[in-house]
């Protein structure tokens, strides 16, 4: 069946089946049922919904793993850039009066179920707390600004100052992705 001509000679060459596999070739309806079983899982509902949803877990895993480490393909389109790892990275290696921000809310929160007084020294709270965050905010974005326009001259730097002060009031625990560079010593 299968022959072949030698071009010298007029003689006809036989080639085994198969030659060079190491196996038969399936039939045809074999090869397809194999195929729908792989394509469709078990058949038990409960246990495909059981694979499926092990399935799903893993791969959630991977991609938040992922976004915590920083990984281009994991993160989000606003995390996505060297301008934004720029950013990520200046916030993440200074101490900023924002930060304070979470911890106080919830410190107010507690001090202001404390009847009349807590309410009032938890107003004393906020009036001394956002003049503070509005200051020092103010001197670290004009910083931040400036270092982004000379090493990315040429971008568009639309939402880059949200960007960072969202990034500066979680507390550095909190924040996605993960820090990825050590805060810097203080001076003094």
């Amino acid at each position: 069946m299968f022959t072949r001509r030698d071009k010298t000679t007029t003689e006809v060459v036989e080639e085994p089946l198969g030659s060079g596999k190491g196996h038969a070739t399936p039939k045809r309806r074999d090869a397809e049922r194999e195929r729908r079983e792989r394509v469709k899982g078990p058949s038990d509902p409960k246990l495909a919904r059981k694979v499926d949803r092990q399935r799903a877990m893993s791969e959630r895993r991977a991609r938040n793993e992922g976004m915590m480490r920083g990984e281009e393909r994991y993160l989000t389109t606003r995390d996505v850039g060297p301008r934004r790892r720029f950013i990520r990275d200046w916030i993440d290696t200074r101490f900023t009066a924002a930060e304070l921000f979470l911890p106080s809310a919830v410190l107010i929160l507690v001090v202001s179920m404390l009847g009349n007084a807590g309410r009032a020294l938890s107003v004393l709270i906020w009036i001394a707390l956002i003049p503070v965050i509005a200051v020092d905010s103010l001197i670290w974005t004009r910083k931040l600004r400036r270092q982004v326009g000379e090493k990315f001259p040429n971008e568009p730097r639309k939402g880059d100052t949200l960007y960072a002060f969202m990034r500066a009031m979680l507390v550095r625990r909190m924040r996605t992705p993960r820090a990825a560079v050590a805060r810097r010593k203080l001076r003094g």
